[in-house]
C-alpha cells in the first residue's frame, strides 16, 4: 500500500490512515489523532497557508489535512462555509486547493478486500425500493464482498446508511451503504442521466477509500440468487460461476462481461457505430452487465468511458438512422458502448457470455446467479408486472401466478424483501415517479 506523493514524497496507511511513512516502524498502540500530528511534525509536512499542495498534504493546527471533493459543495469564495466536521471553510481552502475542492481531514481507507459490488442510481421512488430490495437479495444470495449504491445527488438521502448505523436493524432495516457523488456537472446541456454512471464511478474509485481488488458492477434492476464472483483462494483473484456450470477466472487485463443485446452483423449499426468512434478496434466485446473487473483496469477505463460516451452524444444531431432505431437505441444506451469502446482503446478484453445473469420476461430456466427484471412480465391469468408500474415496488403478484421459474423465483424474491423491508413512509410530494428529488 506504498505510493509516492508529490516531489517522491512516500505514503502509506498509518492508523487506517494515507500518511507520510515513517522512516522507522510506526508505534502500533498510537491513536488515530496523535499519528496524523507525530507525522506531520517528524516529517516536516507544511503548514496550510494558502498555496497549491496538489495530492500532497498540509497541517493545520497540528492535524494533517489533504484536498477532497466533496458532494454537494463547492469552495468559490473564502466566505464558502466548512460543509461537513471533517473539513475546513474556504478561508483555509481558498488557494490551498483547486478544483472547488475543501481541505479534510484524511478518509480512513478501507481494508483491503477481494470482491466488492457496485450500482448507481439517482434519488427518486422509482430507485428506492430497487435499492432497497437490492440490498436484501444481495445479502441473502451469499455473495461475499460489500454492496455499495452510487448515489448521484447533492447529498444523501433517506435509505442511505448513516454513521453508526447497520443494515438489518433500525426503523428502516433496508437501509443501504451509499456513496454519494455530484450530478455530471453538464445535465443542463444534455439531459442524459447515465452519464452519471461513469461519472460517479471515477469519483467512487478516487474518493471512497475502497480497496477492493475486483468490483462487480450490476443493475438497479437486478436480483442476486447466488453468489456470482467468487474469490479463487489458489490463484488469488476472482472466478465467476456462470449460468452453464462454467467458472471463469477474472484477471488483471481480462474482465468477465455479461453478452449485451447488440449483434455484430456485417454493416450493421454496431460495426458502423464501432468503426465510428473506435476505429482500427474491430469487432469489440458487445457488452451488458454484470461485469466483473479488477480495480486497476477500471481505474483507466471510468474516465475514457465518460469522454467516449460525451463524444457519441455531441453527435447526435449526425448519427446515423439505423443508430436511433428502436432495436439499437442508442438514445438510452450510449454509455454502454461508451465502455465498450473505451475498454477496446485501452485494450481490455472480456470473457464475454450471455449465462451471467436471466433475463425475466425473455429466459424461463434459472440457471445464472442474476435475474435482471428489465422487461415487462406477463404472467398467469392476464396479470402483468412491470417495473414501470408506480407501484411495482408494493403491488408484487403472487408468485403463483409465474409462467416460468424465472418469473416465479423473482416475484417470490420481490415479496421477501417487501416484508423484510417495509416502506420507507417517506414523503416525496409532487415529485413524479422517475423524476430525480431536486431537493436531493
Amino acid at each position: 500500500g506504498e505510493v509516492k506523493g508529490i516531489e517522491g514524497t512516500r505514503y502509506g496507511v498509518v492508523g487506517g490512515l494515507r500518511m507520510p511513512v515513517w522512516e522507522g516502524e510506526a508505534p502500533g498502540v498510537m491513536r488515530r489523532k496523535q499519528a496524523r500530528q507525530e507525522a506531520a511534525q517528524n516529517h516536516k509536512v507544511e503548514e496550510c497557508q494558502g498555496k497549491p499542495i496538489g495530492d500532497a498534504m498540509c497541517t493545520y493546527k497540528g492535524e494533517a489535512y489533504q484536498c477532497v471533493s466533496v458532494p454537494g459543495s463547492t469552495v468559490m469564495s473564502e466566505f464558502e462555509p466548512a460543509p461537513n466536521e471533517a473539513c475546513l471553510g474556504g478561508e483555509q481552502s481558498w488557494g490551498t486547493c483547486d478544483g472547488g475542492m475543501f481541505l479534510c481531514k484524511p478518509r480512513p481507507v478501507e481494508a483491503r478486500t477481494k470482491i466488492h459490488t457496485i450500482f448507481s442510481v439517482t434519488a427518486s421512488r422509482y430507485f428506492e425500493w430497487q435499492s432497497r430490495y437490492m440490498g436484501y437479495n444481495f445479502r441473502k444470495s451469499g455473495q461475499k464482498g460489500g454492496l455499495t449504491r452510487l448515489l448521484s445527488a447533492k447529498r444523501a438521502d433517506h435509505i442511505a446508511l448513516g454513521k453508526g448505523e447497520t443494515w438489518g436493524e433500525g426503523d428502516d432495516p433496508c437501509k443501504i451503504d451509499t456513496w454519494t457523488a455530484p450530478l455530471y456537472p453538464k445535465l443542463n446541456e444534455d439531459a442524459y442521466a447515465p452519464y452519471n454512471k461513469p461519472f460517479a464511478i471515477d469519483h467512487w474509485l478516487k474518493n471512497s477509500g475502497n480497496r477492493a481488488d475486483f468490483v462487480a458492477i450490476v443493475d438497479p434492476d437486478c436480483v442476486f440468487v447466488r453468489p456470482i464472483a467468487v474469490e479463487d483462494y489458489v490463484g488469488g483473484g476472482v472466478s465467476v460461476h456462470l449460468g452453464n456450470g462454467k467458472v471463469v477466472p477474472v484477471t488483471k487485463g481480462k474482465p468477465f462481461g455479461q453478452k449485451g443485446y447488440m449483434d455484430w452483423v456485417k454493416g450493421g449499426p454496431f460495426e458502423s457505430l464501432t468503426q465510428k468512434y473506435c476505429p482500427g478496434c474491430g469487432q469489440v466485446d458487445a457488452l451488458a452487465v454484470p461485469i466483473v473487473i479488477h480495480r486497476e483496469d477500471l481505474v483507466l477505463l471510468a474516465p475514457k468511458w465518460l469522454q467516449i460516451t460525451e463524444q457519441i452524444r455531441r453527435d447526435k444531431p449526425t448519427w446515423d438512422k439505423a443508430w436511433n432505431h428502436d432495436r439499437f437505441a442508442l438514445s438510452w444506451t450510449t454509455e454502454m458502448y461508451g465502455y465498450i469502446f473505451a475498454a477496446a482503446q485501452l485494450g481490455i478484453k472480456h470473457y464475454v457470455s450471455d449465462r451471467g445473469q436471466e433475463i425475466a420476461g425473455f429466459n424461463t430456466a434459472l440457471k445464472a446467479p442474476i435475474i435482471h427484471y428489465s422487461l415487462k412480465l406477463e404472467l398467469k391469468s392476464q396479470k402483468s408486472w412491470h417495473k414501470y408500474y408506480e407501484d411495482a415496488g408494493t403491488n408484487i403478484p403472487d408468485p403463483s401466478f409465474g409462467k416460468n421459474e424465472v418469473q416465479t423465483r423473482l416475484l417470490t424474491a420481490f415479496r421477501d424483501a417487501h416484508a423484510f423491508c417495509h416502506a420507507t413512509n417517506h414523503t416525496w410530494g409532487r415529485v413524479t415517479y422517475f423524476a430525480s428529488d431536486s431537493r436531493r
